[in-house]
């Protein structure tokens, strides 16, 4: 077991394609109360992924984009592995010029306004308003991991095994945002079950 608590994050390698800015992973054991005594169950782990959507600066307005996967999670005792079943490609929606990078599947004929604004940092502080559009499903084609919704193995993540373990790992949520000046950002939410942790 991994237990160097002080490293150079400059000299972190993950083996994949692309800037990765950041990468936090964990895990969680659920328990069941069975007559008194403690059960554990299912062992999940998340990995949380931040990096660069594209190497160039983004210019003009602001946007962001979003989906989320509905995963069934089922989990088998006997056999004390989870199962994640895919049950359909997810809530998405969109806000500004984000069509370089994102496409909805399907979009809703609703809209509403987006306003996202703060004078945290002063009453001179741009703020954007523009309209949001709902929809299900999506296709990614930015960095550095590009992915479609319409089936079970296009949200099926593959991320190096010596670092992250041989496990099978599944697209839960993804963000993008775009910023006028900086790079645009991509972050991944994945879980992954790991197997031979209940009872």
């Amino acid at each position: 077991m991994a237990n160097d608590c002080c490293n150079l994050v400059g000299n972190l390698e993950l083996g994949m394609d692309g800037c990765i800015t950041s990468v936090n992973t964990n895990c969680s054991t659920e328990m069941s109360n069975v007559c008194g005594e403690p059960l554990p169950g299912a062992t999940i782990g998340t990995v949380s992924l931040t990096g660069y959507a594209d190497t160039e600066i983004h210019t003009g307005c602001a946007g962001r984009a979003s989906v989320s996967i509905p995963w069934i999670r089922k989990y088998d005792c006997k056999e004390d592995t989870t199962h994640f079943l895919f049950a359909g490609e997810g809530q998405a929606s969109t806000v500004g010029p984000v069509e370089s990078y994102v496409e909805l599947h399907d979009v809703l004929d609703v809209q509403c306004t987006s306003i996202n604004a703060s004078s945290s940092s002063g009453p001179a502080t741009i703020y954007t308003r523009d309209t949001q559009y709902n929809g299900y499903g999506m296709t990614y084609n930015g960095t550095p991991i590009p992915f479609s919704t319409t089936e079970e193995t296009g949200v099926i993540v593959e991320l190096p095994t010596d670092v992250f373990g041989p496990h099978t790992f599944y697209l839960q949520n993804f963000n993008l945002t775009l910023s006028p000046g900086q790079f645009p950002v991509a972050t991944y939410s994945i879980v992954y079950s790991i197997d031979g942790a209940g009872a």
